[in-house]
């Protein structure tokens, strides 16, 4: 499945994130943030910006099976990863939140947990005051990303402009799931100068690039293909209308 014809979305110069402020990155697992925003995270702290990564997940049903990364130690492995890859990108340990909610139960709008969700999200929210965020794609075909954009868009932003970005929807998305032009604006941003640095977040998770686990056949990872169709010197997001 095809996104919008790339052809005809204008690719924005790299000085533009100088207007995004102090910024959020929701990433519902640990390396989508580098997948999707790790240009732009990047970017914006190469032009003094602040940045913030709100993990939602813990992560733990990547490799449910393991022995030897049981879930509590998968968890910690993730996260400290995500710390790694946050740190190629330039951010501090002390600009992550980690909410721990449970892997692929990440509230969503018909979960009897959404409100308290929700509520907890929105006091960070509150507290750092965001110019931007960044939250994956409303209809990704992942139920964890559409929860994490529910979440965002149930909650008072205070005037935060909300950028949506793509992980899964060109790898298993049907039609019903892309944009249109009726919904959204899409914008490409140059990232080029700062690619490496993205492809090196994207390696710091080493239990979704790699055999790292060995014990769970059936554990997830990122393919190859997977991971080459991030390495271009672009970023697509969606602006609602």
């Amino acid at each position: 499945m095809k996104n919008l014809a790339l052809k005809n979305i204008s690719l924005a110069p790299e000085q533009c994130v100088l207007g995004f402020g102090t910024t959020i990155i929701v990433a519902p697992h640990a390396d989508d943030e580098s997948l999707g925003c790790g240009g732009v995270i990047s970017l914006l702290k190469k032009y003094g910006q602040e940045v913030y990564i709100l993990l939602l997940s813990d992560g733990t049903l990547s490799h449910p099976n393991s022995l030897e990364y049981p879930a509590e130690k998968l968890r910690d492995l993730r996260e400290n990863e995500l710390i790694n890859a946050a740190a190629i990108l330039g951010i501090s340990t002390e600009n992550l939140i980690f909410c721990r909610f449970k892997d692929r139960s990440i509230p969503n709008n018909e979960s009897q947990d959404f409100l308290h969700a929700a509520q907890d999200i929105s006091k960070v929210i509150t507290a750092i005051k965001p110019q931007s965020i960044f939250v994956p794609w409303r209809r990704d075909p992942h139920p964890d990303h559409q929860a994490a954009y529910q979440i965002i868009d149930s909650i008072e932003k205070y005037e935060a402009k909300v950028y949506e970005y793509p992980i899964w929807l060109n790898e298993i998305g049907e039609e019903k799931d892309a944009p249109n032009l009726e919904e959204v604006t899409p914008f490409r941003l140059n990232i080029e100068s700062v690619l490496e640095k993205k492809m090196q977040a994207i390696a710091a998770h080493k239990s979704q690039t790699t055999n790292l686990i060995t014990d769970d056949p059936n554990g997830f990872m990122l393919s190859k293909e997977m991971i080459n169709s991030f390495n271009r010197p672009y970023e697509l997001f969606y602006i609602s209308k």
